[in-house]
């Protein structure tokens, strides 16, 4: 059923595009999408390996038409493969295997930065969400995303982490991530 309604989801994007609005292919060797998490005993980055960025622009118009990010939970890598066991436990993975997040509207806010609002998919639980970006057209062809957020993992219905029992591991992640793309030709 969930895949389903992706497919719907990702029909849905590509059928809203305007005849003005092309894809932005997304290049993976120069984006990146990797949260910080702080733990007691360590720091440590997560990175996201895989996602689909399906995100249109209006290139004449220098906008964003568009966005839906999704990506496997499983893809979310520490380098340490017991504590990425131990987070797809903890997830339940294998019950709510992929993440998403739907653009709803841009707004622009202060300094020529824009506020993504929509909605984000987590555990199997919905939630409003706002993301703070910034979206330069560096050249014609090239459109560069950058965002910085917080993400409370207890607001998805995900347990707090303990480690030994009594230390707890901030369920707030730092997520940052910097999106890079081609303007696509249809």
């Amino acid at each position: 059923m969930k895949f389903h309604a992706l497919v719907l989801i990702t029909g849905l994007f590509f059928t809203k595009l305007f005849a003005s609005e092309t894809p932005l292919v997304i290049d993976a060797r120069r984006s990146h999408i990797e949260a910080m998490v702080t733990a007691p005993m360590e720091t440590f980055t997560v990175k996201l390996t895989a996602y689909d960025a399906l995100i249109s622009v209006d290139p004449q118009e220098k906008r964003i038409g568009s966005a839906v990010v999704k990506f496997r939970f499983a893809d979310l890598k520490t380098g340490d493969e017991k504590r990425d066991a131990a987070m797809r436990v903890w997830q339940q993975t294998d019950q709510f295997p992929e993440c998403v997040f739907l653009l709803d509207a841009l707004q622009p806010a202060v300094g020529g930065t824009f506020k993504a609002c929509g909605k984000f998919i987590l555990h199997g639980v919905t939630q409003p969400f706002t993301i703070p970006v910034a979206i330069a057209f560096t050249s014609a062809e090239t459109c560069v995303i950058d965002g910085d957020l917080s993400l409370d993992t207890t607001a998805f219905g995900l347990p707090p982490i303990r480690q030994h029992l009594i230390l707890k591991v901030n369920p707030t992640l730092q997520i940052t991530f910097h999106l890079e793309g081609k303007i696509s030709a249809l």
